[in-house]
Order: C-alpha cells, then sequence, then structure tokens
C-alpha cells in the first residue's frame, strides 16, 4: 500500500523528497497525513488545489487527510522566501477567513482542525518552555528559507514560525495518529523542524515522515495558479466565476499541458498518455487543454458545472451564439468585461464612453468591417440604439472581431 503512492507520485513527477522510505514503507494502514493551509484570504485560490490534490491522492491509498487551517500561523505569516513581512490580519478578518477556508477544505472531504486550539490557552512563558529549549537557534538560522531573509531583515515573531509548525507536528503526531507532514518542496525547512521536535521527545525510532512535492511551475517559472496575472483564482465562485478557471486552463500552452495533467487529475498515467497522443495529432483542437480544464473544474465545482463551462466555450466561440441563455451570462461575469448602457446612448457613444475602442475612427473602422456583433447580429450603424431583447431584457452580448466578448447591462 504505501509503496504504491510513492510510485504514483514518481509516475506523475510530483515526489520531491521523503525523510525516511523505510519508515513510510513500515507505516499502518490509515495513518494520518497532513499539510496546512493559512487563512490569509476569504479563499482557497487555484495554487492551494495543488495541495488539495495530493492529500487525496494519499486518501485513494488509504490514508486519512487532514488539513490545518493556520489559526495561529495565519496570524503570523510563514517567511519562507519572501522578500518581505506579511501584512497581520485583524482578529475578525481571520475568523471569516477561517469560516470560509473550513468550508471550502471540508468541501473536499478533508478534516479540518484549526492549529489555533493547541495554543490558545497558551501562555509566552509556556511557549518558551514547550517549544523554545527544543531547538536551536543555530539550527534554524542554517535553513535556507530563514537565511535568504536576514538581510531585509526578521522580526521573531516570523522568526517563531517554523517552532510553531514544528509543534503543530509533534502534537498531531501525539493526538491524530498523523505520522506525515506533506508541503511544497519549499517547506522542506519547516516540515523537517517537526521532525526535530519529534525526535527530541520520541527518540530516532519515532516514525514521523517529511513528504515534499515538487513546486508546479506555470510556463513563465511562477508557482501554478498564484494569479492570472490580474489577481488570484479563487476557488470561490462568488470571487472568480467557474468560467474564468476553465478558461484559464483551456489557454495553457502546450509546453506544460501533459505535466498538468498528471498533477491536476485522478486520471491514469495511461490515459494521460492516450490523450496526449491524441492531442498532437492535431494540437489545433486542444484536446489535452479541455480535458485539464473539465477534469478540474468538475473537482472544484461539480460534473455540472464543468459540463456548463464546457458548453458556454463551444456556444462562444462558435458561429452561433443564440444558444447562450442567462444562466450561461451569469457564469460570464467576472470573466467578460461588463459594461452599462444608457437610455438612448448611441452605438458608437457607448463604444466610446466605455473606451471599448480608443477613437470614433477606430470605431467607425470596426463598424465598416462588420466586426461588431450583439446577440450574433451584425451592428453596421453607429448610431444604433442597443435594444435588450434576451436574458431577462437585461444582457446584451457584444463582440468585437473574432475574439473579445463584452457584457453589456442595461442601465436604465
Amino acid at each position: 500500500m504505501s509503496k504504491s503512492i510513492l510510485e504514483e507520485l514518481k509516475m506523475r513527477n510530483i515526489l520531491n523528497n521523503i525523510s525516511s522510505e523505510d519508515k513510510f514503507n513500515n507505516l499502518k494502514k490509515g495513518v494520518g497525513i497532513y499539510t496546512g493551509f493559512d487563512p490569509t484570504a476569504k479563499s482557497l485560490h487555484l495554487g492551494n488545489y495543488v495541495q488539495i490534490i495530493t492529500l487525496l491522492r494519499f486518501k485513494q491509498y488509504g490514508f486519512k487527510p487532514i488539513a490545518i487551517l493556520g489559526g495561529i500561523t495565519g496570524m503570523i505569516g510563514d517567511p519562507s522566501f519572501r522578500n518581505s513581512e506579511r501584512k497581520f490580519l485583524d482578529d475578525e478578518t481571520l475568523i471569516k477567513n477561517k469560516n470560509a477556508i473550513k468550508k471550502q477544505l471540508e468541501f473536499f472531504g478533508l478534516e479540518v482542525i484549526d492549529n489555533l486550539d493547541f495554543y490558545k490557552n497558551w501562555t509566552i512563558i509556556d511557549f518558551l518552555k514547550n517549544v523554545g529549549k527544543l531547538i536551536n537557534v543555530n539550527y534554524l538560522l542554517e535553513k535556507e528559507s530563514i537565511a535568504t531573509r536576514l538581510a531585509q531583515g526578521l522580526s521573531f515573531t516570523e522568526f517563531s514560525y517554523q517552532l510553531i509548525q514544528g509543534w503543530d507536528f509533534k502534537t498531531l503526531f501525539e493526538k491524530n495518529n498523523v505520522k506525515i507532514q506533506l508541503g511544497g518542496s519549499d517547506q522542506w525547512g519547516n516540515i523537517t523542524t517537526g521532525l526535530e521536535i519529534i525526535r527530541k521527545i520520541h527518540g530516532e525510532n519515532a516514525d514521523a515522515i517529511a513528504i515534499t512535492a515538487n513546486l508546479l511551475l506555470d510556463e513563465n517559472g511562477v508557482k501554478f495558479g498564484k494569479s492570472t496575472g490580474g489577481g488570484s483564482l479563487w476557488l470561490d465562485k462568488e470571487m472568480t466565476s467557474p468560467y474564468s478557471i476553465y478558461q484559464f486552463l483551456l489557454n495553457r500552452s502546450d509546453i506544460k499541458i501533459e505535466e498538468y495533467l498528471k498533477w491536476l487529475t485522478f486520471l491514469d498515467v495511461n490515459e494521460i498518455k492516450d490523450i496526449m497522443t491524441n492531442h498532437n495529432l492535431d494540437k489545433s483542437k486542444r484536446i489535452a487543454q479541455k480535458t485539464l480544464a473539465y477534469e478540474i473544474v468538475k473537482a472544484i465545482h461539480s460534473e455540472e458545472i464543468a459540463k456548463k463551462c464546457e458548453e458556454i466555450s463551444q456556444i462562444l466561440f462558435s458561429q452561433n451564439q443564440d444558444n447562450l441563455e442567462l444562466n450561461h451570462l451569469e457564469m460570464l461575469k467576472g470573466f467578460l468585461k461588463e459594461y452599462d448602457v444608457k437610455k438612448n446612448e448611441t452605438f458608437i457613444e457607448m463604444l466610446r464612453n466605455n473606451q471599448i475602442v480608443s477613437s470614433n475612427r477606430e470605431a467607425r473602422e470596426f463598424i465598416q468591417k462588420k466586426s461588431f456583433s450583439i446577440d450574433n447580429e451584425i451592428i453596421d450603424d453607429e448610431n444604433f440604439i442597443i435594444k435588450f431583447k434576451k436574458f431577462n431584457n437585461k444582457y446584451a452580448l457584444l463582440k468585437k472581431g473574432k475574439k473579445e466578448f463584452i457584457i453589456l447591462k442595461k442601465g436604465y
């Protein structure tokens, strides 16, 4: 059982490091594995999904996945490989963030534990006596994640982050039968501090294990899914439309697409090879990207929403948008630009007022080339008054050129 999950992680090129394969292979079925999620926002983002799906892979092989919600570590901020200290969140914001993220993690079938519960009754003396004495300062200073911050300055608050994360591991090891801490490769220093604390308390034979995953990077070497360039891709569909995530994935280049399928879907590796074979026969069909987008939106939201995103994409980029309905348009909100239309505003005035074009001249050039359509009807008159005939008479869909779509909203 234990070997199988390691082999799968290796086949998918996910595994980065493990503290002891021998100890791992001797673990009993049903032991716990955990990773942490700090509540720095009121939603998790697509980058967090990389951690979630890795936990769920372990669940498939009989491990018990646990998500630690950083009620205390979220107050401090992990200094690992950051250029500056995180801004502290006020208590009210932190509680709201925790409640929202807890629901998201539970949606994926993860048990959630707030690490604030481990420390909420402690005094500073308790921290120094219980944790501070276990780890030598020199040991921490040798950690790359801390050493890289010393030149810019590092507060004691951030310096203590590793100690708290290490004590989390020790507490879960003792009370929740958690034997494994999982994290990205940039977390190795934090995770091994937990191993050191457990070793000092329970001895060299303690069966605690650190596992890190490679960092999944995009084509530009940035952590996958951290942002789109215009902001984070939130898992909360009220903050980021599911279609935005679908379209983001659909637009990934061929360079990394096989890697993404291996990392971010539960599709069998051999099935992924077949998908890539078919994809490479005609890359313009984007078979691999469509599979990736569908599988991830299905996992994050639902199969119904994934099918709807697939349907919207097919309609938008076909010759005919007549089949779009109000619920499709609602999903496009947040992905497409949206502008109000004033009463009796001419088409060219609307274009200029909302800066859809840079000048009347540009607008007339587009109109002359029949490059504008509203609800699939070509606009050839600059003085046309927009009529809202579809979508409950509240919205219209403007198409500019071949690929740009804009939602127009009745503003009167």
